[in-house]
Order: structure tokens, then C-alpha cells, then sequence
């Protein structure tokens, strides 16, 4: 997917093929006017799989530039993406929310992401444009200062009032919090068989072209998992989800 210099879209229905909420009879969500414009960064299966991300548009494909990598081998020992420092900059997706406060806002990601409440304040991560304008920052949920320097350079740009995203940490396959080696993880997936393999693969597989990142390419390279020709729905928000794990 190629974006001219300076453009800025939704992704289209032809692009991804996605199921839009007038097509299959469901009421799209809307923002309510005067409400602060909210939004939501994602890269990962937010992007195929939003369930109960309370979406007011569908995501756009000229999100912040951020160290994204397989760095996390998630309960069901899928090996997924997450802000790693040492990653290379990656394009990143973004939609607008219909939560009306930063607090709605980070819950509805953490509902979604089936992280525990208790956990929100440091793995669902915020930033306020208002404060970058005034020369400040804030400690919502984890962020390295390059990571959030960068979302508040393009929270200026795109004339966002708010900005939520999953600051999950690295994880590695024994389940301790850290960061994983690529061997680590190839060995581990190598080890997974039936439904938790096919899970694997699928992630890998519909995470979108623009996370060219160098553990994808070590996967493709041993799996054979390429991109894969069933790509994400970027626009139906899905049904609530409140089971965390």
C-alpha cells in the first residue's frame, strides 16, 4: 500500500475488504459532537480483530512512526507486536474513538485488549495534545521519551485533541516480563502445534505490509508465513468484550 507524500486516508473497503457496518445491518458508532477528538494507535490485530473498540471511523494507514516488534509470546503463545526500543521506526494505523473522555478511552482499549484493570494505568498508554502544546509531558502508561515525543509530534500534525495505545511489555516464552531473542522465539514456535500454531501463524500472516520488521522476516524466511491474502477488517467495531486474562 503506497500513500502519496502529505496524503492522509482511511484504508479503503478494497483495499482490506472490509465488512462496513451499513453493509451488514449494524448502527456505526458515532462521536458526539463538541466531544474532544480521541483516537486510538494500533499495528497489530486491533487492525483485523477490534471487537469492542468503540471505533468512530475506520482505522487510517498514516499513523506515528514507531519501534514496533514481535517482542511479546502472548498466553496463547502467539508471538505478537509491541513498542520495542530497539526496533526500527514502522508505520503505525489510527482511528477515532467515540469516547468522550481519555478515562472512556483507555478503557475501552483496555477492555478490548483483555488487560485487568489494575493493570491499565501502566499497559494502556495516553497522551494529551494540550499538554505538548505547553511544553509538557505525562506519565500515562509506560512510554520510553522517544516513543512519546513522536506520538506527541504527530498528535500536533494531526490536529488530535488525545491519543490511546497498548503499552504491553515484552514478554518471553517462559512468561517472564523481557526481551525475547529472535532464536528464542523461532524455537518456541517451532514447539507450538494444532489450534495455538494456526493462531501463530494468522497473526503473523494478516499483521499489515507496513510492519516489515526483522523478526517477520526471520519468520517468513523459517515458516513460510507471508503476508497473507485474507487482510484485515480495519472498520467493524465487533461486540463487547469483558474477559480478562
Amino acid at each position: 500500500m503506497t500513500v502519496s507524500e502529505g496524503e492522509s486516508r482511511a484504508i479503503s473497503d478494497g483495499e482490506f475488504q472490509a465488512t462496513s457496518s451499513e453493509a451488514s445491518g449494524e448502527t456505526p458508532l458515532q462521536r458526539p459532537a463538541n466531544a474532544p477528538r480521541i483516537a486510538c494507535i494500533g499495528w497489530g490485530s486491533l487492525l483485523w480483530d477490534p471487537r469492542s473498540l468503540p471505533m468512530a471511523a475506520p482505522f487510517r494507514d498514516d499513523g506515528p512512526m514507531l519501534p514496533i516488534e514481535f517482542s511479546r509470546v502472548a498466553k496463547d503463545g502467539r508471538v505478537t507486536l509491541v513498542i520495542d526500543p530497539e526496533a526500527a521506526p514502522m508505520q503505525t494505523y489510527w482511528c477515532e474513538l467515540t469516547s468522550k473522555t481519555i478515562d472512556e478511552a483507555v478503557s475501552g482499549l483496555g477492555q478490548r485488549e483483555r488487560i485487568a484493570p489494575a493493570r491499565w494505568s501502566e499497559w494502556v498508554a495516553f497522551a494529551r495534545r494540550s499538554l505538548f502544546l505547553q511544553g509538557k509531558t505525562e506519565s500515562g502508561g509506560f512510554a520510553v521519551p522517544e516513543t512519546r515525543r513522536e506520538i506527541q509530534r504527530w498528535l500536533e500534525e494531526q490536529s488530535i485533541d488525545a491519543v490511546v495505545w497498548t503499552a504491553l511489555p515484552a514478554r518471553r516464552p517462559n512468561g517472564d516480563f523481557g526481551w525475547p531473542t529472535t532464536e528464542e522465539l523461532v524455537e518456541h514456535l517451532k514447539g507450538l502445534t494444532g489450534e495455538a500454531r494456526l493462531r501463530a501463524e494468522e497473526y503473523i500472516r494478516r499483521t499489515p505490509e507496513t510492519i516489515r520488521s526483522v523478526r517477520r522476516a526471520c519468520f517468513e524466511k523459517s515458516f513460510g508465513w507471508m503476508q497473507s491474502a485474507l487482510p484485515p477488517n480495519t472498520s467493524t467495531p465487533g461486540v463487547e468484550e469483558v474477559r480478562y486474562e
